[in-house]
């Protein structure tokens, strides 16, 4: 089932049709290191008053604040509605997430080309999305969308709130193709490289006593062909569900193995073959959301004793932890580049700021915006090769802005 399976990624109408206000922005980087861009990806909480320490927060981060890259905004328009999110940007700083339309009842998947929107559309139900990365750059996008047809297990399957079955699409040249299952109900395509292979996950037909209402199938986790083929993602033995979020050029790809929505083992695939990733000592929410093309990998793992989640990076086949900024308990990286530059959130029990790590060093993007924008990053969703981002702020109301 394509839920978020961290915090912060939730979408899904149901969170989506927040009393905040999100608007894309772009997020550009000048002064020293590299440029940056969007920032922008999923609300997170409700309204609420920009955090005082904003700027304050600078304990952990002041040491590298002073040859740290700035950055200026500038907002992307929605499709119409009075929110939108992206949620990834490739190397040629295309920019796909999702926008609400006019009215604010219905959501699509959408696409950035110079900083302008088009609506992807829908498989024929009302809604559909882009949640996680979009890698490849030859102008075909992926996600996942309802169809008119009702999904007869009710599974609300891709988070939209509706009894309507979802199913992953592949988008190109302006038409939307739906991508088959494992001979379940749902899939949702989560990735593509440069060589036309979709990442994802499908549903089989095989119910799972284990997992809890409204799910019943176990998903795997696939790669669509382009000639049509599909190639299951087989879970770690002794796990019952896989799921895959990213891969790179060379079809590498990383996601979670693990019981229905338990995400026990974070994982690797190479050549189809599973491979434990290990963990920071914790035996729960184990996750590999991002992989670069040198094949460096983060995501977030449970410490000893599942007390806290942090972000980590795995590279040589071995797991580091990548800490929080000072203060904080949780930390979750979402996006690395092919420079090892990484972004995500650092979060504790009442909030979560944006960071970005690099050279060993996490430092809070709140650091880095000119405090005249009057947003606070709250967390950054992906980064790519010429250090653009993409994430969440919170306005001087409250509001949640894509950025």
């Amino acid at each position: 089932m394509h839920q978020s399976f961290n915090p912060s990624r939730a979408f899904g109408a149901q969170n989506f049709l927040l009393p905040a206000l999100v608007s894309a922005a772009l997020l550009s980087g000048c002064g020293g290191g590299n440029g940056a861009a969007p920032l922008s990806s999923v609300p997170e909480t409700g309204a609420g008053a920009l955090p005082a320490q904003r700027v304050e927060q600078s304990e952990s981060s002041a040491g590298s604040r002073a040859n740290a890259t700035t950055y200026s905004m500038l907002s992307l328009a929605t499709l119409g509605g009075k929110a939108n999110f992206a949620s990834a940007i490739n190397s040629r700083s295309q920019i796909t997430g999702t926008s609400l339309l006019k009215g604010d009842k219905v959501e699509h998947a959408a696409l950035w080309k110079a900083y302008q929107p088009t609506d992807l559309g829908t498989l024929g139900g009302p809604n559909s999305e882009i949640n996680f990365y979009n890698h490849g750059t030859r102008g075909q996008f992926v996600g996942f969308s309802e169809v008119s047809r009702t999904d007869p297990y009710a599974e609300n399957y891709c988070g939209f709130g509706t009894s309507n079955t979802c199913l992953g699409f592949s988008w190109q040249n302006g038409k939307m193709t739906s991508l088959p299952t494992l001979g379940g109900n749902n899939s949702a395509a989560n990735d593509v490289n440069n060589r036309g292979e979709i990442l994802g996950e499908a549903e089989t037909s095989i119910k799972d006593s284990s997992c809890p209402p409204p799910f019943v199938l176990d998903s795997r986790g696939v790669i669509w062909k382009p000639n049509g083929k599909i190639i299951t993602l087989a879970p770690l033995s002794g796990d019952t569900f896989s799921n895959a979020f990213a891969m790179n050029r060379s079809g590498a790809a990383v996601g979670w193995s693990g019981a229905c929505i338990v995400e026990l083992h974070a994982v690797l695939w190479q050549t189809g073959s599973a491979i434990n990733l290990g963990s920071l000592g914790g035996s729960h929410y184990n996750e590999a959301l991002d992989i670069n093309n040198p094949g460096q990998i983060v995501g977030y793992s449970d410490v000893s004793g599942d007390t806290a989640t942090h972000a980590f990076l795995w590279q040589n086949r071995t797991m580091s932890d990548l800490g929080t900024l000072s203060g904080d308990t949780n930390s979750y990286a979402y996006g690395i580049n092919d420079k090892a530059q990484v972004v995500g959130e650092s979060c504790n029990a009442s909030s979560c700021r944006g960071f970005i790590w690099q050279n060993g060093s996490m430092t809070d993007l709140n650091l880095l915006v000119p405090p005249s924008s009057n947003l606070y990053v709250l967390y950054g969703a992906d980064i790519n090769n010429i250090g653009h981002i993409v994430g969440v702020a919170l306005d001087q109301k409250g509001l949640e802005r894509a950025i």
